[in-house]
């Protein structure tokens, strides 16, 4: 029996042996230049004694190869962009670490450039730009002034705000994560040079592995070369409308060994005038009210922020970012309510508000701690992140309220909120070696929301406390999600992209004076789907399919009532219903430059602020009115003509939608197209290109929604830059065409029509540049190459 066995081992021995002797035997190894910097896109391959081809590959970004093949004697070789790095004779019998292989034929990568317009190009469910930092569109600008020149992203003039495609709101992250909102997210834009960008992802409809909002995405990916170990950038901006608007901000990029940090400030004084008019009529019982709206608001705002990287070694990496914005704020508003008969039109009474709404000391604080750690040679890898966020705003507003009977009234609302909201998120990154993805994760947060509102009367000497106004609400949340996405390459041009996402909201509001909660609990589950095919190199189509939910805004929830004026105030809605919505799309992309989308959303359960009135007042509220049908075609491309002195891109949206509902018992029917495009023009005055002049003009012909009817409107911006050495000064002014806005509305109970006063606005801003600058020298490259 012993031998028996002992012939099988034998046996089994040698079937091993020969099929290790025919099995898969695997190179590894890291490329890095002289400065022992990763190199991403080196070409690897493997020929026969012969010189025959018979398998190739690229680095990743961290510089990591692997290439498998059977045993037997091979050349080794890596190149880039055509230049031969590194050779060797290898006898592949088992596998093989070569290590990390350094750059030491003298050619320095950093100076292989290719000067080119964007290299945007489609990935499944998003585009990516990149070879930012070697364009010339973003020499000498900030990364926030840099995006505007994508041809789908917008950013507003005033850089307040940034949008996908001039319609959809965008999140903006920094290297895959918050940074406390998109208030410290732009400030920290409008001081990061362009040039210490390695990659944009810009992300219409979010994957299953972000949290499914219907807002966009934005992700930001700071390069962490270390090329430029040190580099400062102070900028200076004064802008002139009605009144003057101060900025500053200082950055700093500095990396040594294995730290990595960039850190800076965003500094802001501002004053803004506003003037508005709007006309309510009540047609129940035939009064018209005019209300003259005049403010003027004074602003200061600190945002400091420090992000730290550490490369524990080269397989693990700890983050920490840390930011904050510190504000104080005071709007002064002169309101003055005129009050006419519609049947003889004879003016009834008029009483006029001043109000005072400060904001002392409001601040933002946010942590996030972060480990990344790569689990295998084809670059898998678990990454882990907690982050905490407290913010306090304790906002004083005083009404004084004059009557034409000539007596007053003051008030005093006082609404202190305080917010706490702890998050962890954990993801697990599989790839396989045939170049397909399995990405897994689970999300938690936690959120505690505080509200003391104070409402009080003025009795001569002090403010007194209403008891029917005043109150403390309560609202905590706890949301949990389930997520996978798997991605697969079937061949070189067909591709799938799937993921689930499953969500989980709890949630309970309460009022001190009240036994009464607002509670919420629901779970959804979000599928999505990409399929990408090229039909050759140069013609791709991607079908994408995707789900959202835009859940009940927490102010909304908050059920305190806020006086505006004598007939204004507005009331949130606990009740309000969460939107779902469904994507699908079709984008055609042809010739690297071209790119033609189709698509439709069908929304549910859509909401909205509503102006109604009643008895002569006006509410203002929020509330659910139906569901949309939404149908786009959006085409878009940017081109550099003229031996690269102009470049020029274009976008065009057009949106038909259908919206069926009810609203007050009175039937909602809207049929509405709405038209945008815009025309970005950067072009080069000098054969050095140190000088630019910027043209950006866009157009709305207006649209008709729930809320009324907008005015169409265009508008013009202008920026001329010379840059002098480190200095770079630029000048321009924007919504030069801008005209004032007009929104009206009217049914058999109510109407009204609101107009709001635009100003143009002229700056100047200068930059300057410090740190250890490498001379580039430019390869002369087709215009049809492509660096992938």
């Amino acid at each position: 029996m012993t031998k028996i066995i002992q012939n099988n081992i034998y046996l089994l021995f040698i079937f091993l042996q020969s099929f290790y002797s025919f099995s898969q035997n695997k190179i590894t190894g890291q490329i890095l230049d002289k400065e022992n910097n990763p190199i991403q896109f080196v070409t690897i391959q493997l020929h026969t004694k012969d010189h025959i081809l018979i398998k190739s590959d690229i680095s990743n970004e961290n510089g990591i190869f692997e290439i498998e093949e059977k045993t037997g004697h091979y050349l080794f070789q890596a190149s880039y962009l055509g230049s031969l790095l590194y050779e060797k004779q290898i006898d592949l019998d088992k596998d093989i670490n070569l290590g990390v292989i350094t750059s030491n034929n003298g050619i320095e990568l950093a100076e292989i450039v290719i000067e080119s317009k964007l290299k945007m190009k489609t990935n499944f469910d998003k585009y990516e730009i990149t070879n930012i930092s070697n364009s010339i569109l973003a020499k000498n600008k900030s990364t926030l002034e840099f995006l505007n020149t994508v041809p789908i992203v917008n950013v507003t003039p005033d850089g307040k705000a940034i949008k996908i495609k001039n319609s959809k709101n965008a999140i903006i992250l920094i290297n895959g994560k918050s940074v406390g909102g998109n208030e410290v997210a732009l400030s920290i834009l409008q001081s990061t040079p362009a040039t210490d960008i390695k990659k944009v992802e810009v992300i219409e409809h979010p994957g299953s592995n972000y949290r499914a909002s219907d807002n966009g995405i934005i992700n930001v990916i700071i390069n962490k070369s270390k090329k430029q170990p040190f580099k400062v950038v102070l900028n200076a901006k004064s802008t002139q409308s009605f009144y003057n608007t101060q900025e500053g901000s200082g950055y700093l990029a500095f990396s040594k060994n294995k730290w990595f940090l960039t850190s800076g400030i965003k500094m802001e004084n501002a004053k803004l005038k506003s003037n508005q008019s709007d006309s309510y009529f009540d047609f129940i019982t035939n009064y018209n009210t005019q209300i003259h709206n005049n403010s003027i608001s004074k602003s200061t705002n600190y945002t400091p922020y420090i992000n730290i990287d550490y490369s524990v070694n080269k397989n693990q990496t700890i983050g920490i970012n840390l930011s904050s914005r510190f504000s104080n704020n005071e709007n002064n508003r002169h309101i003055s309510n005129s009050y006419y008969n519609l049947a003889n039109n004879q003016l009834d009474s008029i009483n006029t508000t001043n109000t005072k709404n400060k904001l002392s000391n409001y601040h933002v604080v946010f942590f996030n701690l972060n480990h990344t750690i790569i689990t295998d040679t084809l670059d898998s890898n678990i990454s882990s992140d907690v982050s905490y966020y407290n913010s306090r705003n304790n906002r004083e507003i005083f009404n004084t309220f004059s009557y034409s009977n000539h007596n007053n009234n003051k008030l005093l609302q006082n609404p202190d909120n305080t917010y706490e909201v702890i998050d962890f998120k954990s993801d697990y990154d599989k790839n396989f070696k045939d170049r397909s993805k399995l990405t897994t994760g689970v999300s938690y947060t936690n959120s505690n929301i505080k509200s003391d509102n104070f409402f009080g009367t003025f009795n001569g000497i002090e403010y007194i406390s209403n008891p029917k106004q005043s109150n403390i609400f309560s609202y905590k949340e706890n949301y949990f999600a389930l997520y996978a996405k798997y991605r697969r390459m079937f061949s070189e041009s067909f591709g799938v992209l799937a993921g689930l996402r499953y969500e989980y909201l709890s949630a309970e509001g309460t009022l001190k004076s009240d036994t009464k909660t607002v509670k919420i609990n629901n779970s959804d589950l979000f599928p999505s789907l990409a399929i990408m095919y090229g039909i050759n190199d140069e013609h791709l189509l991607t079908l994408n399919f995707a789900s959202s939910i835009t859940r009940t805004p927490y102010n909304n929830l908050n059920p305190f009532v806020y006086v505006n004026s004598p007939s204004s105030i507005q009331v949130n809605n606990p009740y309000l219903k969460n939107t779902k919505k469904s994507f699908i799309g079709l984008t055609y992309t042809f010739f690297d430059d071209f790119n033609l989308e189709l698509g439709y959303a069908k929304s549910h359960n859509l909401f909205n602020n509503f102006d109604t009135i009643k008895d002569n007042l006006i509410i203002s509220t929020i509330d659910n009115y139906g569901n949309n049908d939404a149908y786009g075609a959006n085409f878009y491309f940017n081109k550099s003509i003229f031996k690269n002195y102009w470049n020029l891109s274009f976008s065009t949206t057009l949106e038909i939608s259908n919206i069926r509902g009810e609203y007050n018992a009175n039937p909602v029917k809207i049929d509405n197209a709405n038209l945008t495009l815009n025309v970005k023009n950067n072009i080069f005055l000098d054969k050095e290109k140190n000088s630019t002049l910027t043209l950006i003009y866009g157009y709305d012909n207006g649209s008709e929604d729930i809320f009324g009817k907008l005015n169409a409107q265009h508008s013009l911006s202008i920026d001329l830059g010379k840059s002098f050495n480190d200095f770079y000064i630029s000048a321009g002014a924007y919504d030069l065409l801008t005209t004032d806005t007009s929104m009206q509305f009217t049914n058999s109970v109510y109407g009204f029509d609101k107009k709001r006063e635009y100003y143009k606005n002229y700056y100047i801003n200068i930059r300057y540049t410090l740190g250890n600058k490498r001379v580039r020298t430019v390869a002369a490259k087709q215009q049809n190459e492509r660096l992938n």
